[in-house]
């Protein structure tokens, strides 16, 4: 069997470890439903595996090593750029899904009054991207006194999570078209 052409690039590398730490963020998000302590560990995962997730397609899309260090943690400076542009469409469409599915599951209150969860998964990334740049108290990293209320990890981690697999999957679905 031969190995995919992006299987030894750095953007590949960045995108395998992306999605395990997206897979251990959702796996502990499922069991958080019955133990909320769970949730700080659940996003502070999801941060990173994101951070990954966008290093790794920036990294595909032309963006060098020297660049991604830049960014730093700063997710909210990267979820913007053109280079990101295949993976925050694939992010909404997966918010679509995400919500659709507890809708169908009941899983979770009142997720039938969400009208619009592509927004709401924007207002969650923007939330947990400020949460995991924070250079002060670290918020989700240690203890603080920061009282800041985090975003509800369900939409937000099922939608990274699926869209995680689905740039393992279909790699080249993320490449974005050149700049003219």
């Amino acid at each position: 069997m031969n190995e995919p052409e992006n299987f030894n690039t750095d953007a590949w590398k960045y995108i395998a470890r992306a999605k395990s730490f997206l897979e251990g963020a959702y796996v502990v998000e499922l069991h958080s439903a019955s133990c909320g302590i769970l949730i700080t560990p659940a996003l502070h995962l999801a941060g990173h595996g994101l951070e990954l997730l966008l290093k790794g397609c920036l990294l595909q899309n032309g963006y060098s090593t020297i660049q991604l260090l830049s960014f730093g943690h700063r997710i909210n400076d990267m979820w913007p750029l053109a280079a990101a542009e295949q993976l925050r469409l694939a992010a909404r469409i997966n918010a679509a899904i995400t919500h659709q599915d507890a809708i169908s599951a009941g899983d979770y209150p009142a997720v039938e009054v969400v009208i619009n969860p592509q927004e709401l998964f924007e207002t969650h990334l923007t939330d947990l991207g400020a949460l995991h740049a924070e250079t002060m108290h670290f918020p989700i990293r240690y203890p603080a006194e920061d009282e800041r209320i985090a975003p509800r990890a369900s939409l937000l981690i099922g939608s990274l999570w699926r869209t995680a697999d689905d740039y393992v999957k279909r790699w080249s679905d993320f490449k974005t078209a050149p700049q003219l």
